[in-house]
Parts: structure tokens; sequence; C-alpha cells
């Protein structure tokens, strides 16, 4: 204890009753929550009594670690929102009409379901969009209001065209997911809110259970979070709850801000410790970003303060469009690292929406900047992947409708959209899951004998893949993939995406057998797909990449970075078009917090950016400053001018610009994101870790690939992100294809 802050060891050794920790960006929240959780154990509280829960994987499998850092074998419970509420549903799982076997549809999953459902109602998802359908069910799920408590309350009142179009899909797409025995991610919180609300016994066994319980984030908590929270601390109400009402950044996905703002009147006997003390940035950063989340009126009072360095003073930086805005910030990453002042790892960029990182990618490029983006959970979300995930899924629960219809066509077996259809239709009308409606396919009206012999067999496939189920879960992947032949077009293909395709599937497979050395003691199908499928966007980001990080201003929560850039700081984008045309004071505020979030990830260099003119969703147009700039405490530098970039530079760029629209058909040109951050085979194996480059090749040119070394460039074809370039490698007969946009080669001449 002697290593804490006065604060932080009043957090760390207080023990009965509920405890509010304010903790502020940097104040070291994680290290009191472990030292917490060690001082229980060792005043004497079971480690099967403790539970820790916070919202990502990287943050729970980080607290678990200090845990065990300072108390070796010591099984507290240490999880997600989700992985918690996954785990006790599996044990309860009758309760809610469901079999222990149940699976959990990841978001693509779920819209294809959603589409599923909209078709079987006669509803065209063109008209009826499945993305915002989702969302109205989303919301109301993390408000606990089911399917039926949402028609009631639909046909008491007028509702909307939307309102309408919900009562009748929502209760339709829960029937789909029973049917399947599954769940969504929403489904999951919602689930075990509605158990321990209706059944009494078992939440006191819970709360009987789990007599100190601590909570991460709690600023970010929804409706359903907060009643299981509440479930689980009325007999024993030992709640600490850690969080910052400043950077309460998710209410566009149910969280609220009351939960943390009414702590105190929710446990009147509450403790509250704040912790100030910041131990990430600089004054000139803090000060910057406390001038501008006073301007809020939802929050606790409270000022950061730090014994860091005075720093640099914190930048707006204004560029006269949003393409010199980009080129930029690349030159200067560019040349700090070429300085030998930084590392690209230092830096991380930041914007409001995904829309703004294409030119920022594009500079990084023309500047031979290595960045990763964080995109979302890309690994997971590739086809082939899903396809694999789709066959495990299936063999661990055979009722699982959107598996099987995913799989049961790939590889093709000529069971096309018709055949497919007749059998769906006569299981939903024998009440029978689709491997059942398989093995009796010769009762389904209308199916040619080619279909009914397919269907059988495939049932037969899976059926023997289920026997199989109890050993290794890589072992079950390598079978599934030699008897399905699955990678068998791709083996020995020349063309770079097949290529990548079946590295993709091969490092699927090293993940399955990662799973199973980590969990050798309890190996199982369900573990390893809960863990694929519970990721979020940034649990792999690898900050020893040597590269710069990309990534909105929501996934850069709990993160930071020595050098840190915001762009966009403009009306309509920060704040965003949203929260000012609809003028609610709690959208603004919410913005501004966010703004806040992304300032307080920088440790020692802050730069903001904004444009006269940017181009943006198709558009090129005139910004106005946003609102914010004038509550922050910064200095503006004008980069309007030419000093900023030579006039040769500008000539350039902009002719390399024209020359790129012209070669795409004046088409905005497309560059394959890396996956960034994912666990797949270009990062790890090594494939295309280097910068994609949009090399215009030309027939005889000499090039060098960092696998097959130098060769001479023989035919080109294609235009724009489709050219292709084959080459002629000096240490074989043999030719290969390449994308050019995407490929490694670099031209070493002519």
């Amino acid at each position: 204890m002697d290593d804490l802050t006065p604060s932080q060891r009043k957090a760390a050794q207080y023990k009965d009753g509920p405890l509010l920790v304010l903790a502020g960006p940097g104040s070291g929240k994680t290290r009191v929550v472990t030292r917490r959780i060690a001082q229980l154990v060792e005043s004497g509280v079971p480690p099967s009594q403790i539970l820790a829960i916070t919202f990502t994987n990287k943050a729970a499998g980080e607290m678990a670690e200090r845990v065990e850092a300072i108390l070796p074998a010591a099984r507290v419970w240490v999880s997600t929102f989700h992985r918690f509420c996954a785990r006790l549903l599996r044990k309860h799982a009758s309760v809610v009409g469901l079999e222990s076997n149940y699976t959990i549809l990841d978001t693509g999953d779920q819209k294809t379901a959603m589409r599923r459902v909209l078709r079987d109602l006669d509803l065209d998802p063109v008209h009826y969009s499945p993305d915002r359908i989702a969302w109205h069910i989303s919301t109301a799920k993390n408000d606990l209001i089911t399917a039926e408590m949402f028609v009631r309350r639909y046909e008491e009142q007028i509702g909307d065209h939307w309102q309408a179009t919900v009562a009748k899909v929502y209760p339709a797409y829960q029937q789909w997911l029973l049917a399947s025995n599954a769940v969504d991610f929403d489904d999951l919180l919602l689930h075990v809110a509605m158990m321990l609300s209706e059944h009494e016994e078992l939440r006191t066994s819970l709360d009987e259970r789990f007599r100190y319980v601590l909570v991460d984030e709690y600023q970010d908590t929804n409706i359903a979070q907060y009643q299981i929270v509440r479930a689980l601390s009325q007999v024993y109400p030992n709640l600490c709850v850690t969080g910052d009402p400043d950077q309460s950044i998710y209410g566009w996905r149910g969280a609220r801000i009351a939960n943390i703002l009414r702590f105190e009147q929710d446990y009147p006997e509450a403790k509250v410790v704040r912790l100030e003390d910041n131990f990430r940035s600089t004054k000139a950063i803090l000060r910057s970003a406390d001038a501008l989340i006073a301007h809020n009126t939802q929050r606790k009072d409270k000022r950061l303060v730090t014994q860091n360095a005075e720093g640099e003073a914190v930048q707006l930086l204004r560029y006269s469009d949003s393409h010199l805005e980009a080129d930029g910030i690349a030159r200067q990453i560019r040349e700090a690292v070429d300085d030998g002042q930084r590392n690209y790892t230092d830096f991380a960029i930041f914007y409001r929406v995904n829309a703004l990182s294409r030119q920022l990618e594009n500079a990084l490029m023309r500047h031979r900047v290595p960045f990763q983006v964080a995109a979302g959970v890309a690994f997971f979300d590739r086809a082939e992947i899903k396809d694999m995930l789709g066959y495990l899924r299936l063999v661990y629960n055979p009722a699982d409708r959107t598996a099987f219809l995913r799989v049961v066509n790939t590889p093709l077996r000529g069971l096309g959209k018709t055949s497919q259809d007749r059998l769906v239709t006569w299981a939903t009308q024998e009440g029978i899951d689709f491997i059942e409606a398989s093995k009796r396919a010769s009762e389904v009206p209308k199916l040619s004998k080619r279909a009914v012999n397919s269907f059988r067999k495939f049932a037969e496939m899976i059926e023997d893949f289920s026997l199989a189920d109890a050993g290794s879960v890589e072992n079950l992947l390598t079978s599934i993939l030699e008897r399905t032949a699955y990678t068998k077009a791709w083996e020995g293909s020349p063309v770079e995406k097949e290529q990548q395709q079946l590295a993709n599937v091969q490092e699927l497979v090293t993940a399955a057998r990662q799973y199973d050395t980590t969990f050798a003691d309890e190996t199982s199908l369900e573990g390893f797909l809960e863990q694929s499928c519970l990721v979020n966007e940034t649990d792999s980001l690898d900050d020893t990449s040597g590269q710069v990080t990309m990534m909105t201003l929501h996934a850069a929560k709990g993160l930071e970075f020595p050098v840190v850039y915001i762009v966009g700081v403009e009306e309509g984008l920060l704040p965003h078009e949203r929260a000012t045309r609809e003028n609610d004071p709690r959208e603004i505020e919410e913005e501004r917090r966010l703004l806040f979030v992304g300032m307080t990830r920088a440790q020692q260099k802050l730069t903001l950016t904004e444009t006269g003119r940017r181009s943006f969703r198709g558009r090129d147009q005139i910004t106005i400053r946003s609102t914010f700039v004038s509550e922050i405490e910064c200095e503006t530098v004008d980069c309007t001018d030419d000093a900023t970039m030579p006039e040769w530079q500008q000539k350039q760029l902009q002719e390399s610009l024209d020359r790129r629209r012209k070669d795409a058909g004046d088409k905005p040109l497309e560059f394959d994101r890396k996956p960034l951050l994912m666990t797949g085979a270009d990062l790890l194996n090594g494939v295309k870790k280097g910068v994609d480059l949009p090399v215009g090749f030309r027939q005889g040119m000499l090039v060098r690939h960092p696998r097959y070394g130098r060769g001479t460039v023989t035919t080109t074809d294609g235009h724009g992100p489709r050219r292709t370039v084959t080459v002629r490698f000096e240490n074989s007969d043999e030719t290969k294809t390449f994308h050019a946009a995407k490929s490694p080669l670099q031209p070493i001449g002519r």
C-alpha cells in the first residue's frame, strides 16, 4: 500500500458497505481495484466471494493478471458483463427456455437472422432497414423491454411507423432465436436481468455467493447492467463502483450516466473517494481538458492535478483543406521518426467518424508511414473465418439456424436457395431443427433426389463431428477442414487473395491450438466459441507493432499514447451533426465528454486539427470551427499558407491525387484496410506487414517481394483498385499474380 496515494489507499482499504470511486483519467483506477481485491482476500474474504466486472476483454485480462501477480492461485471471478452473463445463463439456461449449449450470435449473424425474419414476414429489407430495426430491438432489450412488453406498449398507445414494424418483427426475431437455441449480445444481459428479477431464490443464492462486487467504468452501464448489479448487492451491499461521469460516452448504445450520478441516492450510506491525481498527462494537457469539461452540467465536481511537467501547449492546427490536413499530419509523424525523436508506436490519430480515416490512410501510405486501424473485429468478420465458426457452432448447437444456413452449401453441395427454403419451411411446420429435417429430407415436398442426398450427407457429417467434440478444438477444426475440403481450391493458388484466405484459416487453427494449450484443464468448444464472439474492437491492439494507431474517439477509451492527434474538430463532426441538429443539451454534453476522453489519452503532446474545407462523404464543403474550440486552452497555428508545404510538394501531391483519380476512372481509390488489431495471418505471420503502396507498375520493371525475392513484371491488367501485376521471379520459373494496390512489391528499377 506504500506506493498508493492517500486517496487511492483510502479506496483500497475500505471494506464493508457501498463505495463510489470517482476516478479521473490516468488516475490509477485499475491499480486501486486490484489492490482492493488483494486487501479483501488478505482480510479473510474467500476469493470465490469476490466478483469484479468491467467492459472489455482487454481490461478484464489486465485486471486478472494484476490480481494473479499479487495473489497467485486466488480464484477471483474477473470478467466482462457479457462473459459473466454468458456463464451464468449457461448454468441456468432452462429458466429462460434455452438449452445449456446455446450459441451466441455476433453482429453479423444477428443481421443475417434479422434479414431471414423480415423475409418470412414479407417485409422487404430495402424498405425496412435490418440495421434500424435491430437498433430499436437492442435499445428495448437494454431498457429491459421484452418483445411481449413492447407489443403491449404499442397496442396501448399510438406509435409511429417504425414502432409498428418493430412490434411485428421483435416477437418473430425472438422466436427465431429460441428455435435456434441462440441469443444475441443484448439477450445475455436481458435474460440474466429478468432471471434475477423473477426468481428470488436464484437471486438470493447469487447475492450470497458474491458478497463483494466491484464494477469498473460504472458510468457506461445501461439499465439492464444496472439492474443486474443491484440484484447482486441487496443482502450484502458491499458494492464498489469506479468510474467518471466525465467519461460517459456510450449514451447512443444505452449507457445511462444517471446510474453513477445517483449512486449516492441508491446507497445513502455510500462512501465517496475522489482520485484526482493524474499520472499520465502533462499539466498543459490537463489544464486544457479541465477547461473543456467544466462546461458540462451532468457531472461530479473534481479537478485533475499532476506532478508531471508543464509540457508543450496544446495546439490547434488549421489547414486549408482535408487533403493538406492529412498530408501535414503524416509528414510531421515521418519527420519526428526520421529525426530520432519518436517511434511510430508513440503516435495515435483519433477521429469522430470512421469516414475521416480514408484520406489519412492515403497520406500515411504516401509518406511510407506504417499504421494500424482499430476498425472492428475484422479477423472474425471475414467470410472464411465465419464459415469455419459456423461449422463449429452447428456442431455445438445443431439447432442453430443461422449457422446451418451459412454452411449447408459451403463449399457448394448443390443445395441452392430454393432447396434450402423448402427444407426450412417444412422444418418450421414440423417444429424440428434443420439438422433433423436434413436427416428426414425425403419427407420434404418437392425436393430433388440430389438435394435429399446432399442434405442427408450433410447431417451425417455434422453428427460425426459432434461425436468428436469431446476433445481438442484444434483437432475438431482440422477434421472439419479435411472432411469438407474447404480450403482445397486455394492450396497452391498464385492469387494473393486466395493465399490470404488460406492463411487466415490456418491462423484460426493456430488460435484453436493456443486455446487448447491455455485452457488445457478445461478445453471446450463452448469456451472457444464464446471467446471468439465476445471480442472488442481494441482487444487485440498491438502496441509493439511499430505502427501509428488510428481509431475513432469511442474506441480510444482506456488507452494512452505519448502523442495524440484529434482531427476534424469542426461543427457537424465534433460535436456531431446529430447532436447539433436536435439541439439536445444532453447530446452536446456527451460530445464534449467524447472530446475530453480523446484529449486525456495524450501523455506528452496533444494536437487538434480543423480545416477550411473538407471532402467528406462525397462532398466538398466549407467548414465551421467547433464551438468546443473556444472552451479549450490551446494555441492556434495557421497552416494554410505555403510555408507549411513547399509549392513543389503541393503540386506533386495534387498531380498524384489527380493521376490516381484518373486511373480509378474518376472514382475514389479503394484500398483494403488491414484487419489490423486482430490475430489474422497478415499480422501474426508477417504477411503484408509493410505499408500498402499503390505503385504504378510497368511491364519490364524490376521489383522485389519480401518472400519471393527479385523479379520482373511480365504483364499488368485492369485499372484502379482491380489492377493486377504478374511477376516472374529470378529463383523460380513460375509467375505469380498480385493486386497492385495491396501487394508488398517494391520497384527497384527498370
